[in-house]
């Protein structure tokens, strides 16, 4: 099961949603990269996409909703040797 967080927008908000990434494994983690696309509940197609800005095991991204409704932002990055994402619902208003 996928981690889901969720924020709160008004639409024309751009906010930056940031992730914090870490292990149970002993050591430091470094994320090599990291993406992220951003879909309007029910539409298929993607409304933005784009990489992440990564600095060590901080992962953040801009994004700018351009409608009102429920989106979902999914944040997939790497953890070698493992991919892993996250799900983060925001509610624009």
């Amino acid at each position: 099961m996928l981690p889901v967080y969720k924020r709160s927008w008004i639409l024309g908000e751009d906010k930056y949603v940031d992730l914090e990434v870490r292990s149970a494994q002993p050591g430091a983690v470094v994320i090599p990269k990291a993406e992220w696309i951003l879909r309007r509940n029910g539409v298929t197609e993607a409304e933005q996409m784009g990489a992440c800005a990564v600095d060590g095991a901080f992962v953040s991204t801009l994004v700018e909703p351009q409608q009102t409704g429920t989106y979902t932002l999914e944040i997939t990055y790497e953890v070698p040797p493992e991919t892993r994402k996250v799900r983060v619902i925001l509610d624009v208003r």
